[in-house]
Parts: structure tokens; C-alpha cells; sequence
């Protein structure tokens, strides 16, 4: 069965590593279906924008549709800029969802520069800002995971 591959290449590294990420687009796809019954949480990133959350909905519509527990479904805020109204706006209409992180990537230079150096934020910016933010970022998403 399609739906169960990705599971059972998963459930075989369970014994090796404590946590299996796997990155894809955000949306409905055939992967992302694989993704959404394999996985124990689905991290979705969010941009505090009018698209972005069409999609969030998109893929919130889709979880109740299928019948998927929408209690895996875990959402953070990325390239956040509090200077503008509207993502301040939208942050604080989507907080009130409780799917959301309280912590938020900031849109940031060198969160950009990851792409760049191909490498994380620790490997070249590790007092930065930013690096501040994905670390507490990190530690409320281990938290809201493991417990």
C-alpha cells in the first residue's frame, strides 16, 4: 500500500535515531500524503502572508478531510517582520489557533545567508540574532514534541 511505504521505511529507523526529519514543500501532494500518515508531528513552517496562510488552511481543510489527527499538525512563524502591520496582524489571529510555536524565525540576513553558506546558522552566525531565535525555537518545538 503507497500510503504505508514511507511508514514502514521510517518504523525502521526507529531503533537508530530519536527523531527522522524529512523537508518537503508545504501543500497536498502524493508525497505529502505519504508524509502526513508516516509522520508523528508535521512541522509546517509559515510565512505570516496571505498565501502562506491559504496554505496553512489548505493543509488544515486536508487533515480533517482524510481523517488525519490534527493534534500532529505543528506550525511555527518564519521570516517574520514585525515592522509590518499584517504579519503582526496575522500572528496574532493564527496564536490563537494553539497549533502555533510562540517562537518565530525572524526575517533576518543572515537566515538567508544558511542558503548561501549551505550550512546552519550555529556553523557561521552561532551569536547571532537569529541563531538565538532558531535555538529557542528548537527548544520549544523539543518540548511540545517529547512531552
Amino acid at each position: 500500500d503507497n500510503k504505508n511505504r514511507l511508514k514502514s521505511v521510517i518504523k525502521q529507523l526507529d531503533q537508530e535515531y530519536d527523531f527522522v526529519f524529512i523537508d518537503c514543500p508545504p501543500g497536498v501532494s502524493a508525497l505529502s500524503d505519504n508524509i502526513f500518515n508516516a509522520a508523528d508531528i508535521v512541522l509546517m513552517p509559515v510565512i505570516p502572508t496571505t498565501l502562506s496562510i491559504r496554505t496553512y488552511h489548505m493543509v488544515k481543510d486536508y487533515f480533517k478531510e482524510k481523517d488525519i489527527d490534527l493534534s500532529k499538525m505543528m506550525c511555527f512563524f518564519t521570516m517574520v517582520d514585525l515592522r509590518k502591520n499584517m504579519h503582526n496582524e496575522i500572528m496574532e489571529e493564527l496564536y490563537k489557533d494553539k497549533r502555533f510555536f510562540q517562537n518565530y524565525v525572524p526575517y533576518l540576513s543572515d537566515v538567508e545567508k544558511m542558503g548561501v553558506y549551505k550550512a546552519p546558522i550555529m556553523e557561521f552566525a552561532n551569536s547571532s540574532y537569529a541563531a538565538k531565535c532558531y535555538r529557542e525555537l528548537w527548544t520549544e518545538i523539543k518540548e511540545g514534541v517529547v512531552e
